[in-house]
């Protein structure tokens, strides 16, 4: 029975592959909304870790998280403005750790929480998943909103700005 048990444990330890994403490819953005203009920030700086099981992958796991400051909008003012609201020096990151995968017909769901702005909620967020043995592309497209994480939508001309972000990420990688 030992023997068995050795077995499994050491099939579980092996099942488990790391993904290393290529930064240079990978991206995650949001998109911002206001009457006057509409604008997209963006990162390529994704760090954390993405455990993929080949032999089941509603056991992989994911933790994943992206420095606030990293995200760059080609507008200074309106990045250094948005870390203000944000209050990026008490709350640095952006994180997602999954705690269940479920495959729905072509896609999978993936919940977990999602921290932000110093609040975590459990989220599900929709993926595509693309791999053969040595690579894998993650991609979805998903939305939150900002008063769901407390934070002050800032206005301009009195108008504030879509409470609603749309959140897109394109993870490429290499599967170790």
């Amino acid at each position: 029975m030992k023997k068995f048990i050795l077995i499994l444990f050491v099939q579980c330890l092996f099942a488990q592959s790391l993904v290393e994403f290529d930064l240079n490819k990978s991206f995650i953005s949001y998109e911002g909304k206001h009457p006057a203009h509409n604008w997209t920030g963006t990162s390529k700086d994704i760090q954390g870790t993405f455990e993929i099981n080949m032999q089941d992958l509603t056991k992989s796991k994911v933790d994943l998280y992206v420095p606030v400051f990293s995200f760059d909008s080609k507008n200074a003012n309106r990045d250094s403005n948005m870390l203000d609201v944000v209050e990026e020096y008490y709350y640095p990151y952006v994180r997602f750790t999954s705690s269940k995968i479920s495959k729905v017909e072509n896609e999978f769901n993936v919940n977990g929480d999602l921290s932000f702005h110093g609040i975590t909620k459990e989220f599900t967020i929709p993926v595509e998943l693309n791999q053969d043995n040595e690579s894998i592309i993650v991609t979805s497209d998903f939305s939150i909103l900002l008063t769901d994480f407390k934070i002050k939508r800032p206005a301009l001309l009195t108008i504030k700005m879509r409470d609603r972000i749309d959140i897109q990420f394109y993870l490429e990688g290499i599967i170790k």
